[in-house]
């Protein structure tokens, strides 16, 4: 299988999953039965959560919480509070962590929350409310999930620790971050620290090493990408349709399913012991060695390889568990 026979896919972050999950499916020879199941989420849920604003309005805002699959373990994953969030994002990544915690190790399946609020619309005493509201309304789902919160202050540490341990040493490779906020922030510090030197953050930067911590990159927008490493430290930005164009220019994608990695990683550590650089190198530094063996191997992009080995995972333990 090679990228120039891949059919172009939409960019919503349900079909951009879903044709991911094609692709390795395709490539394991999976049957139809298994591919669907690993397609649908084991459970879904919407609820409408009603909040008391401060001058006593009540406004209803819809919430999601979404289990992908629990063939390796409880699914865990945090809550998005976003405005634009939906079932459809939310399932997205909750399958995307399922693969993300099959191809590092982790003894879970991924699940993933969603309120469509902007919380900088709400006072604290606001947010708290909607907050314990929304969890009382997903308690249905409790019972096999780890909800964790993504706001931790140490996950943007941890994902630009994974992205540090993956790319190496600096050696003056320039680097542009795009993206704003914390991760953006903590990424283009700790990489500085590495020997790498920054150079700007939009998409068309001049750079050695592209870091993506938020936002979409259309197949427009890979026409315009210089850098020759591009490395998605948010969830699965590059579309499909940009990653064929970047694949087709020689230019390498470090996968969301690693790049991003440390986040989850980060909460997993709180039940293990050792500190979290070397839980991190532990955990991705085998997960790379993998990835890229099996790309070379069969001639696959790192994020076909990625999902080939995370997906046959979870098929294996989905296998075992019927059997």
């Amino acid at each position: 299988m090679t990228v120039t026979e891949i059919p172009t896919a939409p960019s919503a972050p349900l079909a951009s999953a879903q044709h991911h999950l094609a692709e390795a499916a395709r490539f394991l020879a999976l049957d139809e039965g298994l591919h669907q199941l690993l397609a649908t989420p084991r459970r879904s849920l919407t609820v409408s959560v009603p909040v008391r604003r401060e001058d006593g309005r009540i406004d209803v805002i819809e919430g999601y919480r979404v289990q992908h699959n629990l063939s390796r373990g409880p699914a865990k994953g945090g809550v998005r509070f976003h405005p634009a969030t939906d079932l459809d994002e939310v399932t997205a990544l909750a399958m995307g962590l399922t693969w993300k915690c099959a191809l590092t190790g982790l003894p879970y399946g991924g699940a993933k929350g969603g309120v469509a609020v902007d919380p900088a619309g709400l006072t604290e005493r606001e947010l708290d409310r909607l907050t314990r509201r929304y969890t009382h309304e997903i308690q249905p789902l409790a019972g096999r999930d780890v909800p964790l919160a993504t706001t931790r202050p140490d996950l943007a540490e941890a994902v630009a620790l994974g992205v540090r341990v993956l790319l190496g040493p600096g050696e003056g490779r320039t680097l542009a971050v795009h993206g704003s906020g914390a991760v953006a922030a903590v990424m283009t510090a700790r990489l500085a620290e590495a020997g790498f030197v920054p150079v700007g953050g939009g998409l068309g930067a001049d750079a050695d090493v592209l870091v993506l911590t938020t936002g979409t990159v259309t197949a427009h927008d890979a026409a315009e990408m210089r850098a020759r490493l591009v490395v998605e430290a948010a969830n699965g930005p590059v579309t499909p349709a940009a990653d064929r164009i970047l694949a087709q220019r020689g230019c390498v994608v470090l996968p969301d399913l690693l790049a991003n990695a440390g986040g989850a990683i980060a909460t997993h550590s709180e039940w293990t012991v050792g500190d979290l650089d070397s839980r991190v190198r532990a955990h991705l530094e085998p997960a790379y060695r993998q990835v890229a063996a099996l790309s070379r191997e069969e001639g696959l992009t790192l994020r076909q390889a990625a999902h080939v080995i995370a997906v046959g995972r979870v098929a294996a333990a989905c296998r075992s568990r019927s059997s």
